[in-house]
């Protein structure tokens, strides 16, 4: 196996864990065409993997793949995490045993990038208290208790001014560039569209009229930077609500199918609290990382095609399709 990518040169990295291709941490691998990449980590361009190798790392990569959780799943790829690897099955995978395993690793990255906040704020109003303390010889033992929820309300308002990184609308009321902050979303209602299963109705943070309507991509950019605000405001348990919400989402068939109702509803984000809200992130989550998924796999089944024909007579995989179907070739 190459140790630099094809297309960027940059190294592959990683220790390929246990798939034998000693380099990588992100994987992929198709079964059926009996196909296998590694996916640069600086590029996402998906490396594949010499032909006379491939049998024992597609074998490598399953077995790292069936102990591994299942965080995303379409009906033709299924991203699996399993300690610091990342395979991507092609196909259709199977669904996830316990759904909540699609929100886990969010939730993690989540609790990290608070604590690198809320520690030194924590640590820092501690430190004045006490200075304030001693110089007016009192007592602040009750200001110092509400310490963890002012520093945890520093960083839910840090993350809902975040800018929605989309080009911003022009309101049709009063012409005004609206510049989205993750906490104007929770003003926006959800729609269903001719054009679009999932759009948002705006409401401009000047005039405070619905006055743009955001479709496709750029709805679910947005409505994925508010629901991260909208949801760190009501933190709670998130184990126990990510596994109701998992139950939300597969009790409606999926993913795709919870968007399309939620959009049929047209309420506000604002709406959605608990559970749903949390359903209502991860259905999003899941989607856009499928389908990015999905296309990063076809612009590698492309190269792959190439690739392969130029190495195996067609015929010959004509023969193995055949017999893969329980048939016998022709001849």
């Amino acid at each position: 196996m190459f140790t630099t990518c094809a297309f960027c040169s940059g190294a592959l990295g990683g220790d390929g864990g246990d798939s034998g291709l000693g380099v990588g941490r992100r994987f992929a691998f198709d079964g059926w065409k009996s196909r296998a990449w590694v996916i640069c980590q600086r590029c996402a361009r998906w490396n594949l993997t010499p032909y006379d190798e491939r049998l024992e790392v597609i074998a490598a990569l399953d077995r790292m793949a069936s102990a591994g959780r299942v965080a995303a799943t379409s009906d033709q790829v299924a991203l699996v995490r399993l300690g610091a690897y990342d395979i991507v099955r092609v196909g259709q995978p199977p669904r996830p045993e316990m759904a909540t395993w699609r929100y886990g690793e969010r939730i993690k990255a989540r609790q990290k990038e608070k604590m690198k906040v809320v520690v030194p704020v924590a640590i820092a109003v501690v430190g004045l208290s006490v200075a304030v303390n001693v110089a007016l010889g009192g007592s602040m033992g009750a200001f110092i208790g509400q310490v963890p929820n002012l520093a945890n309300n520093i960083y839910t308002g840090m993350v809902g001014y975040r800018k929605v990184p989309i080009e911003p609308p022009i309101c049709a009321r009063c012409g005004a560039v609206m510049v989205l902050r993750a906490k104007h979303v929770s003003d926006a209602r959800l729609q269903h569209t001719a054009r679009s299963d999932l759009a948002l109705l705006l409401r401009c943070p000047k005039c405070r009229d619905e006055g743009a309507l955001l479709e496709g991509a750029d709805a679910e950019i947005a409505l994925r930077s508010g629901l991260t605000y909208q949801n760190l405001r009501k933190a709670g348990k998130l184990k126990k609500r990510a596994a109701d919400a998992a139950r939300q989402v597969d009790m409606f068939g999926g993913p795709a199918a919870y968007l399309t109702r939620q959009a049929l509803r047209e309420v506000r984000v604002s709406t959605y609290k608990g559970a749903e809200a949390l359903a209502l992130e991860m259905s999003v989550d899941e989607q856009a990382e499928v389908r990015e998924l999905e296309r990063q796999w076809q612009d590698a089944e492309e190269i792959a095609d190439i690739a392969d024909n130029l190495l195996v007579d067609p015929t010959i995989e004509d023969e193995l399709r055949h017999l893969k179907e329980g048939n016998q070739p022709d001849g």
